[in-house]
Order: C-alpha cells, then sequence, then structure tokens
C-alpha cells in the first residue's frame, strides 16, 4: 500500500511541477477550453498576482510532495488549488474527465492514506 501512496504522491507532484513550470515557460500550449473556462483564467492571468502565485505554489508544493516532505500538511495547502481545478472543470467543460481524473484521483487517493495523519495533527 505504500508503494500505491508514494506512486500517486509522485505522480501528482510531478504533475504540479510540470504544469507550474510551463505556467512561466509555456513549453506546451494549453488546449483551448470553453469561454467561461477561458475567460476565468485570462482573469487570473491579468491580475499579475493570483496565476503567478498559484503557479509558485504549485511548484512549491509538488517538489515537497515528490521530496516526501511534510505530506499531511502539503496535501491540505494544495487542496484549494485542485479544488478549483476540479470545480471548474466540472462545471464548464462539458467533456472534464480528461483534466478531472488526472489531477483529482492521485490527489484523492494520497489524502486517503493521508486522512489520519491531516485529523490527528491539525483538527
Amino acid at each position: 500500500m505504500e508503494i500505491i501512496e508514494a506512486a500517486c504522491r509522485i505522480i501528482f507532484g510531478l504533475q504540479m511541477v510540470f504544469w507550474g513550470l510551463n505556467g512561466f515557460l509555456h513549453w506546451v500550449k494549453i488546449p483551448p477550453s470553453p469561454p467561461n473556462i477561458e475567460n476565468f483564467v485570462n482573469a487570473c492571468i491579468e491580475t499579475r498576482f493570483i496565476m503567478p502565485a498559484t503557479k509558485i505554489a504549485e511548484i512549491l508544493l509538488g517538489a515537497l510532495l515528490i521530496a516526501g516532505f511534510a505530506v499531511p500538511l502539503t496535501i491540505l495547502l494544495i487542496a484549494p488549488i485542485v479544488f478549483v481545478i476540479t470545480l471548474l472543470h466540472l462545471i464548464h467543460n462539458p467533456k472534464p474527465w480528461g483534466v478531472v481524473i488526472p489531477i483529482s484521483l492521485p490527489y484523492a487517493i494520497i489524502v486517503g492514506f493521508h486522512l489520519p495523519a491531516i485529523f490527528a495533527r491539525y483538527f
């Protein structure tokens, strides 16, 4: 079971680092999204604060997950980002599963493994 947790943690962490760096380096073009999602992303970019802060958080928290450092705290800190990505696509994307499953499934598995530690430590 530890292998499953480690694999999901590393896969999810790599995704966060990759997409966080892609926000600055633009090496992979993001496919077009429905207008509501495009408008939201453009508004976040235009603030010149929200998107860079989110991308920096993705990089740092993803690296912490890959390293296995403070995993319960890290998954709590990255929860708002996963929440926004997941719900934004579930609500506004007619075909959300290409985004939702690769992000939310490994995250949910990690949370499932660490939920007892999170409650014992932080609540």
